[in-house]
């Protein structure tokens, strides 16, 4: 049962665009070329607009919704025309951002968790304010720290710093050999797998409508936070402006290499995040992403690794008391929050291939799958 239906979707994905080097890796660029601070990754001018650009290359212009009510996250929407989705995909779209503590010597404070050796740290930053109807650069130059990120400091090499200004790291990202090297892996790699997962939603979008299945991807704004503070806004505004999914969520973001956890071998795959003070996924769900994973490990080895080492906490944390976390997938990578951070882009590659595979059986597309793994729809009391 597993491995026919693997096997079908597997058929659907050999005509992927993102198959192609060619065509993955200038939307992925562009992505990582994008502004996207947080709390302004939604606004004109910012990396909405490229997801939308590249929604649109794809063929998928006619799904795109620029902003969910008013979340400050964008979407798109697949199959049967119902209130309720019956799941509901994730990825966030803002990267780690800092703002101004104090203009005379350019010191930053963070909006997100900080993670650069104790050493003196320097990489490339800009500094992005909302002007004349769009998010444009104010100030280039560099970001640098020398106690491991208790002291930001923005160093200016051109343009004008001002209070009000939003800073993020700024490297030109790299391909070579293979290997994506640059700053924003966290979350454009969600973000290209769920563009991924789009295209093959549109494929079969006529059997989700004939078996009135619903599915929404959504582009969130405001994930990054401090770690011991509340995080995940965009997620949480979000549970107020749609009704909750009939199955679940599943939540897409980069994942860090951890013992359990190697870069080349296949995307990722978690269960539980940060030791369960996020989300813990149910045991069916385990269970059908083992069994799913046994049989797209065969018709393609080193599609997926089971990601048991230790799982940051993402969009999950806002999203476990509205709804079941289906499963936690993406990438895995190096470097997080700095300018250095790397991925393969073969991994991505298998993580739109097996996000659509763990989507479309969570949907219930298959009816014994459904049965058997406990998938029905939420039942109103």
């Amino acid at each position: 049962m597993i491995h026919d239906f693997v096997q079908s979707i597997s058929t659907d994905l050999a005509r992927h665009p993102f198959n192609d080097e060619a065509t993955l890796w200038p939307a992925l660029r562009r992505l990582l070329q994008a502004h996207a601070p947080s709390g302004g990754a939604w606004l004109p001018g910012a990396i909405v607009d490229d997801i939308q650009a590249i929604s649109a290359q794809l063929g998928l212009e006619h799904h795109f919704i620029r902003q969910i009510a008013a979340t400050g996250n964008a979407g798109m929407a697949f199959g049967a025309d119902k209130a309720a989705a019956d799941v509901i995909v994730l990825a966030h779209m803002d990267r780690p951002t800092y703002r101004v503590r104090s203009l005379s010597d350019g010191l930053l404070y963070p909006m997100c968790a900080t993670r650069f050796p104790a050493t003196v740290y320097q990489t490339g930053a800009k500094a992005l304010r909302y002007i004349e109807g769009r998010m444009q650069v104010s100030a280039r130059g560099s970001l640098i720290t020398h106690d491991g990120g208790k002291t930001v400091h923005f160093q200016l090499s051109e343009g004008e710093l001002a209070w009000q200004d939003t800073v993020t790291m700024a490297v030109e990202p790299v391909l070579e050999n293979g290997v994506i090297q640059g700053t924003g892996l966290d979350n454009c790699l969600g973000v290209i797998t769920a563009l991924g997962l789009a295209v093959a939603l549109q494929q079969m979008e006529a059997d989700l409508i004939a078996a009135d299945r619903r599915c929404l991807i959504v582009f969130t704004d405001q994930e990054e936070g401090i770690p011991d503070a509340y995080f995940g806004h965009g997620a949480a505004r979000l549970t107020f402006a749609v009704p909750p999914p009939t199955v679940g969520c599943i939540v897409v973001d980069a994942q860090t290499v951890n013992d359990a956890l190697v870069m080349g071998q296949g995307t990722a795959h978690g269960t539980v995040s940060a030791w369960s003070r996020g989300s813990v996924v149910p045991p069916n769900l385990i269970a059908l992403a083992l069994d799913l994973s046994a049989a797209v490990n065969v018709q393609q080895p080193n599609t997926l690794q089971m990601n048991t080492g230790y799982l940051s906490r993402s969009d999950d944390m806002a999203l476990g008391r509205w709804s079941q976390i289906l499963g936690m997938s993406g990438p895995p990578m190096i470097e997080p929050h700095t300018g250095e951070e790397q991925a393969h882009l073969s991994d991505v590659q298998c993580a739109f291939h097996w996000l659509s595979v763990f989507t479309l059986a969570t949907l219930g597309l298959n009816p014994s799958i459904q049965r058997q793994y406990a998938l029905g729809s939420r039942e109103s009391v």
